[in-house]
């Protein structure tokens, strides 16, 4: 829920919220979003887990994820 209001996630967008949401406050790299998204048999380009992190950021609000300069990702 986003205050208030449920919030509907494909399987991918939830694999990545739930890799964030078990790891707040730690950078996660590009891979390691990836492996969570695409599992660990993917053939998907790094830009697969730049989508999907704004597709989070449209719907959970884009102060939730944190870019982390040439090293992933941050969930606050």
């Amino acid at each position: 829920m986003v205050d208030g209001e449920w919030v509907d996630l494909s399987a991918r967008e939830f694999a990545l919220a739930e890799t964030f949401m078990r790891n707040p406050g730690r950078v996660l790299s590009r891979e390691q979003l990836l492996s969570s998204v695409c599992g660990y048999d993917f053939n998907a380009q790094f830009n697969v887990v730049d989508v999907y992190v704004n597709y989070l950021r449209k719907k959970l609000g884009k102060d939730h994820i944190e870019s982390v300069h040439r090293m992933g990702y941050r969930f606050r």
